[in-house]
């Protein structure tokens, strides 16, 4: 699963592939064109100089009246706007198809994480925001900056050499031996980089999940006099993530420092050999004919050029590794959160999908487990296991922890996938309309979320599009489960804030506002409760118990729950330690 997520994440498509190597082929041409232009200069100044030592400044002027330099000069100015027009190019091109990759990168991982269960564990929020931006976020450089430089290598340096040779091999040669030491140095180098930016992303993840969460209980943690104590884990995690940020930066400097020795020392060595070339000092290092100043300085301006794109190379080096480590941390990251959420048929589309939900889930539904066999993490859930639910009819899931109860609530809404058997709902396979029917199901769970806004935003989140509501009906849902009291109580009734997860409303208070939310959904046909009451107090849980018994009235509902007094509604009960282990309704165990 693992190397599919990285595969899914870090590969571009076919036509971004092509469009990276093109941006890499254009920066690359653009380059080559310095070689025209050197020529172009070299000759200028070359003609100058025997123009000015020959003739003197009579010749010069002479030669400016001629227009040969002006011609000259316009050729230099066609090619650096053409050289400037193809960078653009190149650049915007990988900068398009980077924000492309990125997109592609958080939708893949939001799908793969709505299609988990409710239910399941789930990353600590601050982590799962930090992996989904920061680490995404590095994937930017890693395709607009590296993967270019790596095509512009191919051409820009082997082009330059073979262009240097035909005027003197002695300084091709010292580009030669230079050059490639950059690349072992950088590789040796980007090693341990990338072994470093791997873990400062992780000590940026954590320190992000820690704040989230000490921002989230920080009422709670003065309540209990731990503020102080979380103060100091706070500064000793921003310690690690400073040291851990010098530890990169420490490399970096030492790449550039290794960068730039030797392409210093290379246009060094073939500066020193030019001028006593000129001099007369050297007479060998060419194919016969001496150097002259006109070839010498088209040498000496091809030298620095030789060494840019792998001085690009370097320092994009730095974010291939930091885009290598996050592309780990995002595969790592759809492992953890995706290895049991199933995909749907491809084949199935989004109007498909519609048409089902309409034609094909009727209200109430009817519900059908036949031999359903489900195992997860090895361990085996659910063996031959058959239920059937009559349309409109409440069924209690009964059982100790981890008899299945959620689990076979998740099934239903398509969250696991079966190893054998089939699961039906009005006939139709439980995974065609596992979408449409997310969306039309009332959902209650012994964790309900809110939102930061307002209550009724809150509220108003429950109900289907395009059904019309008014406030009356606001106050109905809050009366079903017991809130009006509550809201009437708040200093500004519906209009009131909330805080994120609820904040500023007790376990209960929540409970209530989230039945009533439930309440909206009025056109649902199908109730799906997971541990209403848990946690709740006497009062509390009765004014569940009585929304609960107005919303499964006229529809199909499955409640799991070992509460005695959800367990006394009207109803059918289920024992799921008997039914997960094979034994069907009516037979002797």
């Amino acid at each position: 699963m693992q190397r599919q997520a990285h595969a899914a994440i870090g590969q571009p498509l076919e036509g971004e592939g092509r469009a990276l190597r093109r941006t890499g082929y254009l920066l690359g041409v653009s380059d080559l064109l310095w070689i025209p232009q050197a020529g172009l200069i070299s000759i200028a100044l070359g003609k100058m100089l025997a123009d000015l030592s020959g003739a003197g400044a009579a010749g010069l002027q002479s030669a400016l009246v001629s227009g040969q330099l002006f011609l000259i000069v316009a050729a230099l100015v066609c090619l650096a706007l053409l050289r400037t027009f193809l960078q653009n190019q190149a650049l915007n091109g990988a900068r398009r198809v980077a924000h492309k990759i990125q997109s592609r990168a958080r939708e893949h991982i939001l799908q793969v994480s709505v299609k988990r269960s409710p239910s399941a564990d789930f990353p600590a929020s601050g982590a799962f925001a930090a992996r989904i931006t920061e680490q995404v976020d590095l994937l930017g450089p890693y395709y607009r900056n590296y993967l270019p430089q790596v095509m512009r290598l191919k051409l820009v340096p082997l082009a330059i050499v073979l262009v240097t040779a035909w005027f003197s091999w002695l300084a091709a040669l010292i580009l030669l031996i230079c050059g490639p030491l950059i690349p072992v140095f950088m590789a040796l180098i980007g090693m341990r980089a990338k072994a470093a930016s791997a873990a400062q992303q992780e000590e940026l993840t954590r320190l992000s999940g820690m704040l989230l969460d000490r921002i989230r209980g920080l009422e709670t943690l003065i309540l209990f006099g731990a503020a102080e104590r979380t103060e100091d884990d706070i500064r000793s995690a921003g310690e690690r993530f400073r040291l851990g940020t010098m530890r990169v930066l420490k490399i970096a400097f030492l790449s550039s420092t290794v960068l730039e020795l030797f392409s210093a020392l290379g246009i060094a060595f073939c500066a020193v050999y030019v001028g006593f070339s000129l001099l007369g000092d050297i007479q060998f290092g060419t194919w016969g004919a001496p150097l002259t100043y006109s070839a010498g300085l088209f040498v000496l301006l091809l030298a620095p050029d030789f060494f840019a794109p792998l001085r690009a190379y370097a320092a994009a080096y730095h974010d291939r590794a930091a885009g290598i480590a996050a592309l780990e941390k995002l595969a790592a990251l759809i492992a953890e959160i995706g290895p049991d959420s199933p995909q749907l048929p491809e084949c199935i589309s989004m109007e498909h999908s519609a048409a089902v939900a309409l034609e094909g889930i009727s209200s109430p539904p009817s519900i059908r487990f036949s031999d359903v066999t489900l195992t997860l993490a090895g361990r085996r859930i659910f063996a031959n296991m058959d239920l059937d639910v009559a349309p409109g009819e409440t069924v209690f899931l009964a059982g100790p922890s981890g008899s299945g109860k959620t689990t076979l609530l998740d099934c239903l809404l398509g969250f696991h996938n079966l190893a054998e058997g089939d699961i039906r709902i009005d006939g139709k396979s439980a995974r065609q309309v596992a979408g449409p029917l997310r969306r039309n199901v009332i959902w209650i769970s012994q964790s309900p979320r809110l939102f930061h806004g307002s209550l009724k935003a809150n509220l108003l989140k429950g109900v289907e599009n395009g059904v019309p509501v008014n406030e009356d009906d606001l106050w109905q849902a809050l009366r079903l489960a017991g809130a009006e009291e509550l809201v009437r109580r708040l200093p500004h009734g519906l209009a009131t804030q909330l805080g994120e997860d609820g904040f500023g409303l007790s376990v209960g208070e929540i409970r209530r506002v989230a039945l009533a939310r439930a309440a909206m959904r009025r056109n649902a046909a199908l109730v799906l409760a997971d541990e209403p009451t848990a946690g709740l107090d006497e009062d509390t849980a009765a004014d569940v118990i009585r929304g609960l018994k107005t919303l499964t009235a006229g529809r199909t509902s499955l409640i799991a729950s070992h509460d005695p007094a959800v367990l006394e509604m009207p109803g059918r009960t289920i024992d799921l330690v008997d039914l997960a282990a094979g034994v069907r309704e009516g037979a002797a165990p």
